[in-house]
């Protein structure tokens, strides 16, 4: 069995990449939206935004090499 090694590194780059993604998709400044979607979209920027660290969350570590 093959396991994935992933380091921090990774994490960041692979969190940073959905984060500019979830930018690309959303609608021109402007444009009107639903305030369903509005209030969808801020929760969804205001929880990228509070997660933004170099640190793993809690619980989650990274494989021992060996």
């Amino acid at each position: 069995m093959k396991f994935r090694r992933e380091t921090a590194k990774d994490d960041y780059r692979r969190t940073h990449e959905l984060a500019a993604a979830l930018g690309a998709s959303l609608e021109p400044h402007g444009t009107p939206v639903s305030p369903l979607r509005k209030e969808f979209e801020e929760t969804v920027a205001h929880a990228l935004h509070a997660n933004v660290s170099t640190e793993p969350p809690a619980g989650h570590t990274y494989p021992k090499r060996g």
